[in-house]
C-alpha cells in the first residue's frame, strides 16, 4: 500500500529548460498494443530529454502490489491537465463515495446511534377498559374477604392474630392482594344533545293584561296599579348531566328519643297531593324490633326515618304479624305528625263565627294549644286571604285538621304538612293555570338521563274556558272566564259557604278550569339525590319541567312515594306521577 504524502499537488506544469526537448503532454504518440511487451528493465532513449528517475525508497514491502495491465483510457473523455471543466456545484455534494476511510476504527465515530434522552422519565400511554364490564371494587373485596361459616374447614382465631409455628407442617396465608386493573372511564359518553335553544330571562318577560308580578323574591314593594299578592318562587337548581350516577345510599331507622336503630326491611314513604300526613310501611325482622315500636297504653311511638339526608318522623300506629316456624316477620304502619290533628287522636268540635273573620285567623284558631304551627303567606305567595262574613264559617263535629282543609279547599288550595317538625301549610294546588306554564318557575328540573322507568296514562278532561263561583247564604257570585276565550264552555257551578270574597272566588275557578282539558299522568322513577343534590326530593304540589327525549314539557307533581329495600347502604328509588296537559 503506497502512502499518499508522496504525491504532489495539482498545479501548471512549468516549462522545461529545452524547449527543444520537451514533449507536450497533450501529443502523446499512438503505441501498437498488439507490439507490446510486458514490464521490463528500460532502455536509455534519449538521455537528453529524458528525466532522472532516482531510486525509490520501499516504503512497505509486504503492502506492494505488483503491477499489472492498465487498462485503455478513454480518448474521449480525456481533456486537457491545465483546463478543468466546472461540474455543477450546487448539485454536487460535499462528500462523495470518492473518499475513503484510512484508518477502520474511524467508522466508529460516526456509526453509533444518538442516545435516547429522560428513558426514566417517558409516559407510557395506553388504552383503557372502555367497554369492559362495571367493577365494583367494594364487592370484589367483600368477596375476597374470607368469612368464617359451617363448611368442615372453618377458621375461629377469636379475634386474635394469626400467627403460624417455627416448622409448621401446615400454615395458611390470609394476604389479600388487590388485582390491577385497567382504568374505566366515567365520561366518555357524556355528549352534549342537539335540542331546541331554551328560552332566557324568562322573569323579565312582560305579558298582555294584567301586571303580575315576576319578581324571583319578595320584594316588600307595593305596587301602585297591583294590589294582588307577589309569588316569591326560588328558581330550580339544574341538575348536572353524567354518563354514570353513582349514589352512595344511607337508609336509617331510629326509635325516638332514644335513638335505637331498627332492621327493617322493605321501607315505603309516600304521600298524595290531597292528603295532609305522610304515609310509612316497613317489615321489622324480630319480635325485639317490633316491641320497641309497639303501641302502648301510653300511645303511638315515634320512630325517625332518613334516607340521603331527607328526614320523617312518623307515628306508628299499627301493626301486623305474620310467622311460619321457624321464622315470623312484622309489619309496621305509620304516618307523620300532622295526623295529631286528625282522627283518631284529635277532638271534634262544633263552631260558628259570631263575627267577621279572615280565613287565615280561622285556621290559626284550630291549632291553639296544640304545638302546630300554620304558614299561610298571602302576602308574599298564593293562596289569597279573604274575609268570612259573620255566621257563614260553622262546623260541626270536626276535628282541627277537617276545618283546616275544608277552608283550603274553598280556594282551590290543599294542605302540605311538614316531614319532621310540628308544621304546615296551605299552599295552592295549582300555583299557576296549566296554560301559563311556559312562563313560570318551576320547582324542580327533571332529565332524562336519570329516569329509569317511565309510564303514561291517557286521561282527557273536557275543555271547560268558564267557571260559576257563587258563595250560598253569604258572599259573592263570580263567573270566572279564560282571558282570550268566549267562556261558552263553562265548568259545572261551584258552590260554598265560604266563597265571601272575590279573590276567593278566582282562586277556586282557577283551580277548577286547571282540572279540565286533554292529559295524562306520568309515571317517573328516578333516584332519590342527596338535598345538596338536584333535583333532590320531588314533593306534591311541585311544578316539574321534563327534559324528554322527545322534548321538554311541564307537569304537576301529584304523588311522590319513596321504596328502600332496607337500611343501610340499599337501594333506594323515587317514583312520581305527574299531570301533563296538552
Amino acid at each position: 500500500m503506497l502512502t499518499a504524502d508522496i504525491g504532489a499537488g495539482w498545479r501548471r506544469a512549468r516549462a522545461s529548460g529545452d524547449p527543444e526537448a520537451a514533449v507536450p503532454w497533450s501529443d502523446t504518440p499512438s503505441r501498437d498494443r498488439a507490439l507490446s511487451a510486458d514490464w521490463q528493465p528500460g532502455q536509455p532513449r534519449e538521455r537528453d530529454s529524458a528525466a532522472p528517475w532516482s531510486a525509490i525508497p520501499a516504503r512497505d514491502p509486504s503492502g506492494r502490489l505488483p503491477w499489472g495491465e492498465a487498462p485503455p483510457a478513454e480518448a474521449r473523455s480525456a481533456s486537457a491537465w491545465n483546463a478543468v471543466p466546472p461540474r455543477d456545484h450546487a448539485a454536487a455534494g460535499g462528500w462523495d463515495s470518492s473518499i475513503r476511510p484510512r484508518d477502520v476504527r474511524l467508522r466508529l465515530l460516526y456509526n453509533p446511534k444518538p442516545a435516547r434522552k429522560d428513558l426514566g422519565t417517558a409516559q407510557a400511554f395506553q388504552r383503557c377498559d372502555e367497554f369492559g364490564p362495571r367493577v365494583d371494587a367494594a364487592e370484589a373485596l367483600r368477596r375476597s374477604v374470607y368469612l368464617p361459616g359451617t363448611l368442615p374447614l372453618a377458621f375461629d382465631f377469636a379475634g386474635a392474630r394469626y400467627s403460624p409455628g417455627t416448622t409448621p407442617e401446615v400454615f395458611f396465608d390470609f394476604v389479600y392482594v388487590a388485582p390491577i386493573r385497567a382504568i374505566q372511564p366515567v365520561d366518555s359518553g357524556s355528549a352534549p344533545r342537539w335540542q331546541s335553544a331554551r328560552r332566557l330571562d324568562l322573569r323579565r318577560a312582560l305579558r298582555w293584561g294584567p301586571g303580575q308580578s315576576k319578581d324571583p323574591a319578595g320584594v316588600g314593594i307595593a305596587y301602585p296599579d297591583y294590589d294582588g299578592p307577589v309569588i316569591a318562587i326560588e328558581p330550580a337548581v339544574e341538575p348536572d348531566i353524567l354518563e354514570t350516577y353513582m349514589i352512595a345510599n344511607s337508609v336509617q331507622l331510629v326509635v325516638l328519643p332514644e335513638r335505637t336503630p331498627l332492621e327493617a326491611t322493605g321501607l315505603n314513604v309516600g304521600r298524595d297531593i290531597d292528603a295532609y300526613s305522610w304515609q310509612f310501611s316497613a317489615q321489622l325482622l324480630g319480635r325485639t324490633s317490633l316491641n320497641l315500636v309497639r303501641p302502648d297504653a301510653g300511645g303511638p311511638k315515634t320512630v325517625e326515618l332518613t334516607i340521603n339526608g331527607h328526614v320523617w318522623v312518623f307515628l306508628i300506629e299499627r301493626y301486623s304479624s305474620q310467622g311460619k316456624f321457624p321464622a315470623e316477620r312484622f309489619t309496621i304502619g305509620g304516618v307523620s305528625r300532622t295526623q295529631l290533628l286528625a282522627e283518631p287522636y284529635a277532638p271534634k268540635a262544633s263552631a260558628v263565627n259570631a263575627v267577621d273573620i279572615n280565613a287565615v285567623q280561622a285556621c290559626n284558631d284550630q291549632l291553639t294549644d296544640t304545638g302546630f304551627t300554620l304558614s299561610w303567606d298571602s302576602a308574599n305567595q298564593y293562596p289569597p286571604d279573604w274575609t268570612i262574613a259573620a255566621g257563614a264559617f260553622s262546623y260541626q263535629d270536626q276535628t282541627p285538621m277537617q276545618v283546616i282543609a275544608r277552608v283550603a279547599e274553598a280556594i282551590g288550595a290543599v294542605v302540605k304538612p311538614a316531614r319532621d317538625s310540628d308544621a304546615l301549610s296551605v299552599i295552592p294546588r295549582y300555583r299557576a293555570a296549566p296554560w301559563a306554564w311556559a312562563g313560570e318557575l318551576m320547582e324542580r328540573i327533571i332529565p332524562a338521563e336519570i329516569v329509569g322507568e317511565w309510564g303514561s296514562e291517557w286521561s282527557p278532561q273536557p275543555e271547560w274556558n268558564s267557571c260559576y263561583v257563587s258563595g250560598t247564604s253569604h258572599g259573592v257570585a263570580v263567573d270566572v272566564r279564560r282571558t282570550g276565550t268566549a267562556g261558552d264552555k263553562p265548568a259545572p257551578d261551584v258552590y260554598d259557604d265560604l266563597i265571601t270574597g272575590t279573590d276567593a272566588a278566582r282562586s277556586r275557578g282557577i283551580a277548577e278550569l286547571a282540572k279540565g282539558g286533554n292529559q295524562e299522568i306520568v309515571t317517573l322513577s328516578l333516584p332519590l339525590f342527596p338535598e345538596a343534590t338536584a333535583p333532590g326530593l320531588i314533593e306534591p304540589a311541585m311544578l316539574c319541567e321534563v327534559r324528554d327525549i322527545d322534548g321538554t314539557w311541564r307537569g304537576l307533581c301529584l304523588a311522590t312515594e319513596i321504596a328502600a329495600e332496607g337500611v343501610g347502604a340499599a337501594r333506594v328509588t323515587q317514583t312520581v306521577r305527574l299531570e301533563r296537559h296538552h
